[in-house]
């Protein structure tokens, strides 16, 4: 019998600390840019033809349907030729700038599509590869098996979307495959539209009691998400003011990650079908509904209502940084919503969140910080659409000290994440392009200052969480028919190999 040994891959060795950075100011981007300035350019022009031929017609229709037509002068016939080219010249022109400001859309769309699939496949090929590198860690007693793990954990998850994209891309000259593709977006859809209906149904609430944070001197991103680390053990977001001499007052939020419900480590299946599942967490699967399928309206509602009572006034500028689920919130205030529309946002910060689809505001300025061994930026199955204000940084950072296990894995860990951005803020002019380091310095002059902050707690109602606790009963109910496994398959493949040495 073929027994793996590490003989096979070498002695485990230490993994170097890499950066792959994407998008910001490059030449691409600021052309694609431009064609999409051009095209709304054009959409307006389009708009104006129209309502220049509009007033045309109006006029020959006013002159050639009264009295004044009939008049025997020959300027009269003449007049109405040049008043029916013009008016032909107008639609036709109008028509055509329409037309090519969809076709620039269209194309611009397509590209984005087909770069952001490109960008999945290389980096799933990528991380796959690396398996020779991981697998001594795996097997010898001193290797890294958090890094396993967590290496382990995100191949599931990029083996999985890989899967998903060659049935998509089979699936357009199968007629078996398209139907039945078709088929499970019905039943997907179906399941959105119901959670989308118990998101919109909740209601999440303010509570009148803060929490204030000690102030801090902060120059960098790093420095200020670790000031911000006590925000999700005492609420749920946080807010810090600093006003600006000649200028709106700045507002510093920040959004944790996920809480886990209480009770959810020690229920197990017959407890969730029979309703023990605790749902009432500010920041917990209500909102993380909120997150997936509403936009995050409910969170910018009550983002809001504590902005006002900080004493914010609308055209205030907004700065965000948003961690794990609230990195996901971050990116969906960024892409439009209440609070959008009411300040100004000028930059978003995103660590280890899972990737959104679709473009930001336009003016908005986003940073996606994440490492290669998190599987959380790839759990919605799509990478974010880049752009010139839109960077993403992708960091494999190595911790000797760090244990596996954990819901996601210990890359995915906040402290990981935060060394990991103060190594590459160290030596980010070896890691980064010129483009890219002005991106991210702009977003430290924005955090940049010795300010307080003050955290808000919020809860939801109970009609929002009675019904969440249903559906997860009834889900809980089908799956109970299941064998109970213990582990994932990763998990078991590393105690089957540990065995067999």
């Amino acid at each position: 019998m073929f027994v793996i040994t590490e003989d096979h891959y070498g002695e485990p060795a230490p993994r170097r600390y890499t950066v792959q950075a994407r998008g910001g100011p490059t030449e691409l981007n600021l052309v694609l840019e431009s064609l999409q300035v051009a095209a709304a350019s054009l959409s307006r022009a389009e708009a104006l033809a129209e309502e220049q031929g509009r007033a045309l017609s109006g006029i020959t229709a006013e002159l050639f349907g009264s009295v004044a037509g009939l008049a025997l002068h020959f300027r009269i016939p003449l007049l109405g030729a040049q008043l029916g080219i013009s008016l032909a010249e107008t639609s036709v022109a109008a028509w055509a700038m329409g037309e090519t400001a969809r076709a620039v859309r269209i194309a611009h769309g397509r590209y984005r599509e087909t770069e952001a699939l490109l960008r999945q496949s290389m980096g799933t090929a990528r991380h796959l590869g690396q398996y020779p590198q991981i697998q001594p860690h795996l097997l010898d007693p001193q290797g890294d098996k958090a890094l396993a793990d967590a290496w382990g954990r995100t191949a599931l998850v990029s083996l999985g979307q890989g899967f998903a994209l060659l049935l998509k891309l089979l699936a357009r000259k199968q007629p078996v495959l398209r139907s039945s593709q078709e088929a499970l977006g019905l039943v997907h859809q179906s399941l959105l539209e119901k959670a989308r209906r118990i998101s919109r149904g909740s209601r999440q609430r303010l509570s009148r009691e803060t929490r204030v944070l000690a102030a801090t001197e902060v120059d960098t991103l790093g420095e200020h998400l670790q000031a911000q680390a006590e925000v999700a053990e005492l609420g749920d977001f946080s807010i810090s003011s600093r006003p600006q001499p000649g200028a709106p007052t700045r507002h510093l939020i920040h959004l944790p990650g996920l809480e886990h419900p209480e009770g959810l480590q020690d229920i197990d299946r017959e407890g969730l079908a029979q309703g023990e599942l605790d749902l009432s967490a500010g920041r917990g699967l209500n909102s993380l509904l909120d997150a997936g399928t509403n936009g995050s309206a409910h969170l910018q509602e009550v983002i809001d209502q504590a902005l006002q009572d900080s004493g914010a006034q609308p055209g205030d500028e907004l700065v965000i940084t948003g961690y794990s689920l609230g990195g996901l919130h971050a990116r969906n205030i960024a892409a439009g919503g209440r609070l959008a529309s009411k300040y100004r946002i000028s930059q978003v910060a995103t660590v280890a969140a899972p990737a959104r689809e679709g473009p930001t505001l336009p003016g908005i300025r986003t940073t996606s910080f994440q490492d290669a061994n998190d599987p959380v930026p790839k759990l919605l199955g799509a990478p974010s659409e880049l752009s010139a204000d839109r960077v993403q940084i992708t960091y494999e950072h190595q911790d000797p000290q760090a244990e596996p296990g954990g819901v996601f894995g210990a890359s995915h860990d906040y402290a990981h994440n935060i060394e990991a951005i103060r190594i590459l803020e160290a030596r980010e002019s070896h890691h980064l392009d010129a483009g890219q380091r002005v991106h991210l310095a702009e977003l430290n002059d924005s955090l940049r200052g010795d300010h307080g902050a003050t955290v808000y707690s919020t809860e939801w109602d109970s009609k929002g969480v009675d019904e969440l606790e249903e559906v997860i009963a009834e889900l809980a109910g089908g799956l109970d028919q299941l064998p109970a496994g213990g582990g994932s398959g990763f998990e078991r493949a590393q105690d089957e190999t540990v065995e067999q040495r």
